[in-house]
């Protein structure tokens, strides 16, 4: 495992707690960073090495295993693609819950089905583990910039434990109920965004035909009650396809 330097605390200020951060990917690697940027000492593990090593070029622990990253730890972050990913990490013989020290605190950042979520948190409980479910929303830009909509299932004394790590990572942390109301509202959250993303679609195409400035058509609509953060995302990527 190779060890980072992070920033020492200042004067009277007491060092934050390890967190272990399990997958670097696109939203992970930000995600880790921010909270290695808010002072915490974060060992992180990915699959894939070279992302690992990312993260530790940026201040970051590598660690080259699960056991390795969550030994010590008081908090541990995954955040991997689907419910069985969610599984083997936390479940498997080489995974969380077998390696992690009893009493800490399990943030599961992935977006998967409420059922998954409510599973492991009845198996860690009663493997002596605090279990949170805490899918977020605002993609990649929200991952960088720290600014992450953060939607968290569990008991109300976790999560605001959690809270310091979570804030690091969002803007808006909320607790909406029991272990897999995170994931409930997640998929409220998806149903309402794929339904925003395809009427934005439709009404490019239809702006298009009729030959209007689309740029200036998407400000004006943004200003207005159809304005939303789909809408503004199209909105930039359209200036970048000009090469605004």
């Amino acid at each position: 495992m190779t060890a980072a330097n992070p920033t020492p605390p200042t004067a009277g200020e007491a060092r934050p707690g390890r967190v272990a951060f399990i997958g670097l990917g696109t939203m992970g690697l930000p995600m880790a960073l921010n909270l290695v940027r808010a002072g915490f000492q974060v060992a992180g593990y990915n699959r894939s090495p070279q992302k690992t090593e990312r993260f530790a070029a940026q201040g970051g622990i590598a660690a080259d295993s699960v056991a390795a990253a969550v030994k010590d730890a008081q908090v541990v972050i995954t955040i991997v693609p689907d419910s069985p990913d969610v599984e083997a990490v936390l479940l498997g013989e080489d995974g969380v819950f077998a390696h992690a020290a009893p009493g800490a605190l399990v943030i599961d950042m992935s977006t998967v089905r409420p059922e998954t979520a409510r599973a492991v948190a009845t198996e860690g409980a009663a493997r002596g583990f605090r279990v949170l479910d805490a899918p977020v929303s605002g993609g990649e830009p929200g991952a960088v910039a720290g600014t992450l909509s953060i939607m968290v299932g569990g008991a109300e004394a976790d999560v605001e434990a959690a809270r310091p790590v979570l804030e690091a990572m969002g803007s808006t942390v909320v607790r909406v109920g029991p272990s897999g109301a995170g994931q409930t509202v997640k998929a409220a959250n998806q149903l309402i965004v794929a339904g925003n993303i395809q009427l934005v679609a439709e009404a490019l195409v239809f702006l298009e035909a009729h030959g209007v400035d689309t740029e200036r058509a998407f400000t004006v609509l943004g200003g207005g009650m159809a304005g939303s953060t789909v809408l503004e995302r199209k909105s930039e990527r359209e200036g970048l396809s000009r090469g605004e």
